[in-house]
């Protein structure tokens, strides 16, 4: 039985492309006066283009997304909107955790976690702020126990050290915990790497070549109730 699941937090919890999506209609709103025929629909495409599903191309020059999102903006509508780089580097950063949109099922799935006592944890790579802003735009946020960036804790994933200073944090064992990613290797195989049991969220990124197959693997978060709590979800089809 385990007594803790921990989640990814881009593309797990929350829908990153449909967050882009509304970040897109707050930047033309603010924009709108200056801009001529940008619509969200092009300012999304272009967001979506670098950011890579959260993860920078490989090769691309940036250090880091947020950088690569205002340069490539700035570059774009740079005559239209006359703001400086470090303004729209300033707006992304205001504004794109606040857009944050849950996914199909996040915040009823960490509420029925918590009625059933669960610890909840999230484990994320990137800075403290903007994960901790990104997480609290969740509903069920106040059903979350605990928070990991690698920003704060100075590891990324995959290294297994950063789940397990998560777990020694909340007292667990990786016997007693799961984990739910989407990215095979960030994810499913730091987390095993860990010890702890991984479910992997399929949609996002391909199973690599190669790698161990996952022992769980889902469509949607709706599935997960039944692998962590499988005999509740029985006794419930037989009633």
């Amino acid at each position: 039985m385990f007594k803790a699941l921990y989640f990814d937090l881009d593309n797990t919890l929350i829908h990153r492309q449909r967050s882009i999506e509304r970040y897109a209609e707050v930047f033309v709103e603010h924009f709108a006066s200056s801009l001529n025929s940008a619509s969200a629909t092009s300012i999304a495409q272009i967001i979506k283009g670098v950011d890579n599903g959260g993860y920078l191309v490989a090769n691309s020059g940036y250090s880091s997304i947020k950088q690569a999102v205002a340069d490539k903006l700035h570059r774009q509508f740079h005559r239209e909107i006359r703001v400086e780089k470090s303004a729209l580097l300033a707006h992304w950063l205001k504004y794109f955790p606040s857009c944050s949109v849950a996914m199909a099922g996040a915040n009823q799935l960490l509420t029925q976690l918590d009625q059933q006592e669960m610890h909840i944890g999230i484990i994320s790579n990137g800075a403290q702020a903007s994960r901790l802003a990104t997480a609290r735009a969740l509903q069920g946020y106040h059903c979350v126990d605990q928070l990991l960036s690698s920003g704060e804790a100075g590891i990324k994933k995959p290294d297994p050290q950063i789940f397990q200073r998560a777990m020694t944090a909340a007292g667990l064992t990786a016997q007693q915990c799961c984990y739910v990613g989407d990215h095979p290797l960030n994810d499913i195989q730091g987390a095993r790497s860990a010890g702890m049991t991984a479910i992997w969220l399929k949609g996002f990124h391909p199973w690599p070549a190669g790698l161990e197959d996952p022992e769980y693997s889902i469509a949607s978060l709706d599935e997960i109730a039944s692998i962590i709590f499988p005999t509740k979800c029985t006794e419930s089809a037989v009633n």
